[in-house]
């Protein structure tokens, strides 16, 4: 599946709880308490391993409801990577 298609999974299920547009800020809140997680369990790579999960999720949300091509959005960043770090 692309970025996209996972885009749109996580606004399928955001629909069917009814929260599609609960807004960004709730969204972002939910990343920071995450991440917060992520740094207790950086030595446990189960737990490491769903908070990267929860975490690319509560992303795919935020891209949900902001209508974001994130297919797009990745070749530019490789694109711009690239030219910033592999150039010389």
């Amino acid at each position: 599946m692309d970025l996209n298609g996972y885009r749109d999974e996580a606004g399928a299920f955001l629909a069917a709880l009814g929260k599609d547009n609960s807004g960004i800020q709730e969204k972002v809140d939910l990343l920071e308490a995450e991440l917060e997680l992520l740094k207790k369990v950086k030595e446990e790579p189960d737990r490491l391993r769903h908070q990267i999960y929860d975490m690319l999720f509560i992303l795919f949300e935020i891209a949900s409801e902001s209508g974001f091509d994130l297919n797009g959005e990745w070749e530019i960043g490789r694109k711009r990577k690239s030219e910033k770090y592999l150039s010389c």
